[in-house]
């Protein structure tokens, strides 16, 4: 009776380990995410800081850095617009028969309009 129960735990060990074995490898993930040239989108944090009426044009220059663009209206009004993208390429895969492949492309761009070298507005699109 013994011998019965040790043979049928060491069959119960060794099918445990087949089965773990067996599943190792076949489930595999990866997440590669990448941005644009000007790094990651500003944060909330930082754009809280902006005041309307008060924030220098040097101030956003020097927080964020050199704009995408930069326009002038007929009014004297300048815009600076920044382009922030984020690309994630997702891939998981579960035995043989799943597969999911999640690409996409997050953008953010931020516009300040500076009227005599003051912030008078700003906006996310």
């Amino acid at each position: 009776m013994a011998e019965r129960k040790t043979m049928a735990s060491a069959g119960t060990i060794l099918l445990c380990a087949v089965f773990g074995f067996v599943l190792t490898g076949c489930i595999s993930g990866r997440s590669d995410v990448r941005y644009g040239p000007k790094g990651p989108a500003v944060g909330a944090e930082t754009l809280r800081q902006v005041r309307v009426g008060s924030t220098s044009r040097e101030w956003v220059l020097g927080t964020l850095g050199e704009p995408t663009s930069q326009t002038q209206t007929p009014e004297g009004t300048e815009i600076l617009r920044y382009v922030y993208t984020k690309k994630v390429d997702s891939d998981f895969k579960a035995f043989i028969f799943l597969n999911f492949d999640d690409k996409r492309e997050e953008r953010t761009v931020l516009y300040f309009e500076i009227t005599d070298g003051i912030v008078t507005r700003y906006w996310r699109e």
